[in-house]
């Protein structure tokens, strides 16, 4: 009977320890994106971490239990944004479901759209500072954006023709411009969607 009791209350234990780590997970999470919308809007020098923890609705002190300074949640955050960009765009890539440009569209949106009418002007020196905290973090995950753009696109081309994988390769790299530039140039998500759609349809239309 004992057993069965001391069973019970270690299920319970544990029910109730992932929890608490689901919660935390998901608190952590939030610190991370509020940090960045707040990088994003003023910029890596002009942003404190009393400003972030405001943002995030948390204790400055409760900032500094998970992160040692400004150069740890910056670097947290940017590398959250990466990772789950990439993960959304490969899950996309790989829906079996979706035609090509459907697919490109999708992914494109999510790797750059996400970000569209986010980064203020004062935020100019967030590349400079991502690059020294991070060094060549963001270009890898850039590249692996793109190689993931080029399998699929080569992947269902009707042209198994010599030469297909450098045209997979020049379309990838021209949809990966013009995603890097217009996330900066349009105020709404939506405007870059359409003009995404409008460069996926030239680029592929002979494939």
């Amino acid at each position: 009977m004992s057993s069965h009791g001391d069973k019970v209350a270690i299920d319970c234990y544990t029910c109730q320890a992932n929890k608490m780590d689901g919660r935390e997970s998901a608190r952590h999470a939030h610190v991370l994106e509020t940090a960045l919308t707040v990088f994003l809007r003023h910029g890596f020098r002009k942003t404190s971490m009393e400003d972030i923890a405001q943002a995030a609705n948390i204790s400055r002190q409760g900032i500094y239990l998970h992160f040692k300074d400004k150069d740890a949640i910056f670097s947290a955050s940017i590398q959250k944004t990466l990772d789950d960009g990439l993960q959304a765009a490969n899950r996309i890539l790989d829906d079996e479901s979706l035609a090509l440009k459907e697919k490109l569209l999708k992914a494109l949106d999510e790797w750059f759209g996400r970000h569209v009418g986010l980064l203020h002007p004062e935020a100019s020196d967030l590349k400079g500072q991502c690059e020294r905290v991070l060094g060549d973090a963001v270009g890898k995950s850039r590249s692996a954006f793109k190689k993931a753009l080029e399998k699929v696109i080569l992947g269902q081309s009707a042209r198994k023709t010599k030469g297909a994988d450098k045209r997979a390769a020049i379309i990838a790299d021209m949809l990966c411009i013009c995603g890097e530039t217009w996330k900066h140039g349009f105020s709404s998500r939506q405007e870059f969607s359409k003009k995404m759609y409008d460069a996926i349809h030239l680029c592929c239309r002979d494939l």
